[in-house]
């Protein structure tokens, strides 16, 4: 599913979808309301988001989950180099020198969307609250990422089937990493010997 957004990007539709949602985001950042966008120019960055992967790593370590805080690091860092290999092998060229057309998918946001999806299945879903009250958690965590998609559309004029492209990246990525936590934890706990919990 990815793979043919990430190669349909020539599509009638998905440009006028580009377009369209471009067109929206940057009105509304250029009025009025663009003040609610304010914090996420800055938590879009690429190191914002890598520190607060980290400090999730070390949430998880305080927890007692010693072997999902380096699962946490380890799949965070196979993430950003699968990333930015992908960028390599799709958008490099040379002409007279490196030219690099665009990152796709977009680093930090890949990087939000795997933290956050994180962040609903290992703390969200399993918080002794109402049923409802856990679905609006979802739903903010959801928002938060849109409004960091809005500030990397404003900022660097990222298409909107870019982002989606990003988010679902880091989604078949989650769950990828996350079978392997789930299928080989208690190996890896005996394997490194470290006590805590899976």
């Amino acid at each position: 599913m990815v793979l043919s957004i990430m190669l349909r990007f020539n599509s009638s539709v998905l440009t006028l979808l580009d377009a369209f949602s471009s067109i929206i985001i940057q009105t509304v950042a250029s009025s009025k309301l663009g003040i609610l966008l304010q914090p996420s120019y800055f938590l879009k960055s690429f190191w914002v988001a890598w520190v607060c992967l980290i400090i999730w790593a070390l949430f998880l370590r305080a927890l007692n989950f010693k072997v999902g805080f380096w699962w946490a690091l380890a799949s965070s860092s196979v993430l950003i180099i699968a990333s930015w290999g992908w960028s390599l092998l799709t958008f490099f060229y040379w002409d007279n020198g490196p030219v690099m057309l665009q990152m796709m998918p977009p680093v930090a946001n890949v990087l939000w969307a795997f933290l956050l999806f994180q962040i609903q299945q290992i703390i969200v879903v399993r918080l002794p609250l109402a049923h409802w009250f856990k679905k609006t958690l979802g739903v903010l965590l959801v928002i938060f990422w849109l409004f960091l998609t809005a500030a990397s559309i404003v900022d660097h004029d990222l298409s909107t089937t870019t982002l989606v492209g990003a988010a679902l990246f880091a989604y078949v990525f989650f769950r990828l990493a996350a079978g392997l936590y789930i299928h080989n934890g208690k190996r890896w706990q005996q394997f490194f010997g470290v006590d805590g919990k899976i």
